[in-house]
Order: structure tokens, then sequence, then C-alpha cells
């Protein structure tokens, strides 16, 4: 038997961070994925690649890994073969049997003396891979822009509901996909496991609307703003932000706030889209009022209205 070496997977090694684990699949993932890379080998290289991923950053299973590793030196791998093409498993005690069955009991085709019975009983013994279990997670705009650990619970084959523990990752977009490798419906007769796929739903908040990596936001001010000028204020996320917006807007106008929206998985920010609705006090003072009719005087003589 031998083990992945999910290191050299990811390219990284027992002392690498976790965001640099984070950092390497993200780009193996984006190099391999069989939507975009065509090669032959692309696809087994990205299901490896989320292998490895949902190993190293699992603590426990980490651990169990590493004690694995210190103890076989990659499993019962020959010395000479080094570790790139090293194959790592996590198997249950079933298929562990399956495993002891199939090297004792030799369930392999000899086409020299082809059995039917030996071919039959070979053939309910080769492996099937599990079902892929399907699920949705809302993420809220918060969450998708710092991150978070989140608790799913699915109802898992003929063991009820279970509870995972999900990473959301920095920069995750609306329709994403969060793959956990091996945590879908067990496999047949020593098959790996279906893995469990998550759709994501990035939630738009009372403040902000999304589009792409922009924010949108609707914002109010009084018309002596809109054509004079001023500062706003407004809180985006955890920084507060000091807006100046420009003389003459008008209703419904945009003003865009360089680098200010959603965040990307590269660490790049959107903008910020704040549309403008210009809209008179419910309450004014007397002086006010003679204010605006003075505004008014001088709008009608400009525009030699005829009142």
């Amino acid at each position: 038997m031998k083990y992945k070496n999910y290191y050299a997977i990811l390219e990284v090694n027992r002392k690498s961070s976790d965001q640099d684990i984070k950092l390497n699949f993200r780009r193996l993932a984006k190099e391999y994925h069989p939507d975009k890379n065509k090669q032959p080998g692309a696809e087994e290289k990205f299901k490896d690649i989320n292998e490895a991923y949902a190993v190293l950053m699992d603590v426990e299973k980490r651990r169990k890994y590493d004690r694995q590793v210190a103890k076989y030196g990659y499993g019962f791998a020959n010395v000479e073969s080094g570790l790139q093409d090293v194959k790592y498993e996590f198997k249950s005690g079933a298929n562990v049997i399956n495993d002891l069955l199939g090297q004792i009991l030799g369930f392999r085709k000899d086409s020299s003396n082809s059995n039917p019975d030996i071919d039959s009983v070979e053939k309910k013994q080769k492996p099937i891979r599990g079902t892929d279990i399907i699920t949705h997670l809302d993420v809220t705009l918060e969450e998708g822009f710092f991150g978070a650990e989140k608790k799913i619970a699915i109802k898992a084959y003929k063991t009820g509901m279970k509870t995972f523990s999900v990473k959301v990752p920095v920069g995750i977009k609306n329709g994403d996909k969060i793959r956990l490798a091996a945590l879908g419906n067990p496999g047949k007769n020593g098959g790996k496991n279906g893995d469990l796929i998550i759709h994501v739903k990035l939630l738009e908040s009372d403040e902000f609307k999304i589009s792409g990596s922009d924010f949108i936001k609707e914002i109010e001010i009084t018309p002596a703003v809109a054509a004079l000028g001023g500062k706003y204020k407004l809180q985006v996320m955890d920084e507060k932000l000091f807006v100046s917006l420009p003389k003459h807007l008008k209703d419904g106008e945009i003003v865009t706030v360089p680098n200010k929206g959603y965040i990307k998985e590269d660490g790049q920010r959107g903008d910020l889209n704040l549309k403008v609705h210009i809209d008179l006090p419910d309450d004014i003072s007397e002086r006010e009022e003679k204010l605006y009719e003075q505004l008014l005087k001088i709008e009608r003589k400009r525009e030699e209205f005829n009142y």
C-alpha cells in the first residue's frame, strides 16, 4: 500500500502556515480545475489537491496523517520510490478487510484461466465511489468579507444527522461551491467516499447590495449638499469613511469610491458606489424657509419664469 504526500501535492511543508496552505490550494485548484484544464490527468490532480487540503486544514486529520507518516515513512511505500507518487488514504476497518481479502483470496482476473465464478466475485468486489452530498449554506456579507467558520448539519447515509465545521474563505461569492473531499456518502467495496458539495448563497445586507465585487449603497442628501457638495460619513464593514461629495449632484447620480467594495480572493477590493437621492427634510425652520424663498426668486429671475 502506498500513501499520497499531501504536503508535496500542495507544494508546502510541515512548517507551512494555514495561510500558505490556503494560498497554494487556491492557486493549484484554479490551475487544475477540470473546467479550465483539459490536460490528461488534470481532473485526478484536482481531486488530489482537494483531498490534501481537506486533510491538512483539519487539525485532527492532519495530526493523524503526520503520526502515520512518522510511523511508517509515508505508509508501506518502497524507499526508492521517493515521495512524489506516494498515496495516502484514510480507510475504515471494513475497507481494510476488503483490501486483505483481495490480497489473500486473489480476486483478480486471469485471462488465461478465466472462471465465471471468480469473475462474478471480482465484479461484486469492484470498488464503487460513494455519491456526493449536495447542500446549501447562507453566508452574510461580513462572513464573506472577513472569512468565517460555520457549522453545517446534513443528513448522512444510514447514520442520521452529522455536523461539520466549514471554513468560509475570504472573498467567497454568491454561487460559489465549497467542496469537502470524502465527506459524502461512503463508497462500496473499498471505493472512495463521495464529496460534500456546499452551494453558497451570499446574502445582501440592509446597508449594501453587491454587484460582482462592488458594493452599492443608496444615500439621501439635502438640496444644499446636492448643490454645494460636502462630506458624507458612513461605515463600511469595520472602517469609517468620510466621502467627499462633489457639487451639482443630481438625483439618481452615482458617486464612486474606489477600492472600498467587497473583497476578492486575491485580497484586492471592488468599488463602493453611492447612489444619491435628494430629499427635503420633513421639518424646516422659518429661517430655512425664507432662504428657500430667496433661492426661488433667484431661480425665477435667472430662468425668467412668469409667475
